[in-house]
């Protein structure tokens, strides 16, 4: 079913190499299948649905649903590494489509999801439609409220104030705003668990949450190579010493990721 998924040749091929090596088990693979439905994608593997805006965001699931999920566990702390108890809150920054809440929500805690590009937003918000404890919010963060431009690339979940590398980028000015703004006008609590993947401006992030972070026990933030090439690591840790976080090691994956919780 590739008629109609806008692929380059190069592309439908990898796609169509994937499901017949997946047919031998070689690798873990999974079969991807992917449809067009409407202005977006559904794509189906291992018995899960999920609506993308690119078909190419198949790649992400080449082992299955579970396989992904349990990659961003490990990545952002929900193998144990944080306890989140049900009912309790999560904000995620940077949702994109959604799996991530997809798997907080399953250990019962609330999600809030925060993304910046309205592309996206439209897929988040129909994956995510069928679970009462997730909130979604359109919105672009930034350290204080302001007119940015912002580059919006949802074919490599990419989208980001910083320009991303590659084509296939649309350049739109909008109106940012601060995490704690976003936090205050939903009458936000105390927050289990802060997950953040802002492409590069995850400090600015944080320096417009000073009230978020006061009342957040755990903090997960990718933060890699995604601010022209440059990793904000360094920069997101001494802001949430700061604030009170101790630093916990990174998890042994391959997304360079800055953890931290609070001792108290």
């Amino acid at each position: 079913m590739t008629d109609t998924l806008d692929l380059r040749p190069r592309d439908r091929w990898h796609l169509a190499l994937h499901n017949l090596l997946s047919r031998t088990g070689a690798d873990g693979l999974k079969p991807v299948a992917v449809r067009r439905d409407g202005d977006a994608f559904v794509l189906s593997t291992t018995g899960h649905e999920l609506r993308v805006p690119s078909a190419l965001l198949w790649r992400s699931y080449r082992r299955g649903w579970d396989a992904r999920m349990t990659r961003l566990a490990a990545e952002f702390g929900l193998d144990g590494t944080f306890a989140i108890a049900p009912g309790e809150l999560v904000i995620d920054i940077g949702a994109n489509v959604g799996d991530f809440a997809l798997l907080a929500v399953q250990s019962g805690a609330r999600v809030l999801c925060i993304d910046g590009d309205p592309t996206v937003v439209a897929c988040l918000q129909r994956n995510v439609a069928p679970h009462a404890g997730v909130t979604t919010e359109c919105a672009i963060l930034w350290k204080e409220a302001c007119a940015l431009t912002f580059y919006s690339a949802p074919g490599r979940a990419d989208s980001s104030i910083f320009l991303p590398p590659g084509d296939g980028v649309a350049a739109f000015t909008a109106q940012a705003t601060t995490l704690d703004s976003v936090a205050a006008a939903h009458g936000l609590g105390p927050i289990a668990l802060l997950k953040m993947d802002a492409e590069g401006a995850e400090p600015e992030v944080l320096e417009g949450a000073t009230e978020v972070l006061s009342r957040t026990r755990h903090v997960a933030i990718d933060t890699g190579p995604e601010r022209n090439g440059e990793e904000t690591g360094e920069a997101c840790a001494a802001i949430l010493r700061a604030a009170g976080f101790t630093l916990l090691p990174p998890p042994a994956t391959k997304r360079r990721m800055t953890l931290a919780t609070r001792a108290d």
